[in-house]
């Protein structure tokens, strides 16, 4: 077996074995609103089971509680010019209805900085990391993550790195993503946010959109709703996004055939689902 597979499988197990304690404990910091705990429970919850939805839910009221300690009002003359950056990629905001919300990228090059005013990043970060820290660029070989401040790749000090499903990346001294590709095939990542910081709006996490996302019950999605009974995707197209469906639905009030041209602004209903399409500012 894979060294690096049969590790993951052994913390798995670790992870399964402390859940109902870390559950227990989880629910009696949140009592008390010790928001950073609660954060830290939350994770380790969430590693033994990724869709449990009170974690989640808990991890959220967490950030949101903390975000006056998390954002950090650097002076700008601290930091080095990084010049002119390039114009940002079409970027929507995904909201679905009882799971949350996710950034899409459509860009193969993607910036990754703090989130301040004049700090035009493709994933802004309140945390305390520059204002544009590092680049992911996806191409033939896969993503390459490229540093312009410190980053680290699986707690090693890295300067260029090829991503592998599973990587840990680490910008400035404690924000930390964890980087999957869920999909077998599929080139479209996701990038999860482990470490107690957030996006500005906040959102579950972000998607590097390649073709297609897909959505679905089972855990090889990009975005995983339990209630749905096949899957649902969305790919690109010349002007943004469209949508292939099973069963009835309807695209901002009008029924649809099993295949549409989502509008920037879209609201999607059906039976088993309901999300909502908004262009990020």
């Amino acid at each position: 077996m894979n060294a690096r597979l049969e590790a993951y499988l052994i913390d798995l197990r670790k992870h399964q074995q402390m859940f109902p304690e870390l559950l227990a404990r989880l629910h009696e910091v949140a009592a008390g609103e010790r928001w950073r705990e609660v954060v830290e429970l939350a994770e380790q919850v969430l590693a033994a089971a990724p869709q449990h939805a009170e974690a989640r839910t808990l991890r959220s009221r967490a950030w949101k509680a903390l975000e006056p300690a998390t954002i950090t009002q650097a002076p700008p003359v601290q930091e080095p010019d990084p010049g002119p950056l390039d114009p940002l990629p079409p970027r929507s905001f995904l909201w679905i209805d009882g799971v949350g919300g996710y950034m899409v990228c459509l860009g193969n090059r993607l910036t990754f900085g703090q989130a301040l005013p004049e700090a035009r990043v493709d994933v802004p970060l309140v945390a305390d990391v520059s204002r544009l820290h590092a680049t992911v660029t996806r191409d033939g070989e896969g993503y390459v993550l490229e540093a312009v401040r410190p980053i680290q790749v699986n707690g090693a000090n890295a300067t260029r790195a090829l991503l592998q499903s599973g990587d840990r990346v680490t910008l400035g001294a404690s924000c930390q993503f964890l980087f999957r590709l869920p999909v077998p095939g599929n080139m479209t990542a996701r990038l999860e946010l482990v470490s107690g910081h957030r996006l500005p709006t906040s959102v579950e996490g972000v998607l590097l959109m390649a073709e297609t996302i897909v959505i679905g019950p089972g855990t090889q999605t990009h975005v995983s709703v339990a209630d749905l009974k096949e899957d649902l995707v969305l790919f690109r197209h010349k002007d943004g996004l469209g949508l292939r469906h099973h069963g009835p639905m309807r695209v901002n009030g009008q029924k649809s055939s099993g295949r549409a041209i989502l509008p920037p602004s879209a609201t999607v209903t059906g039976e088993e689902i309901g999300f909502a399409i908004e262009p990020a500012i």
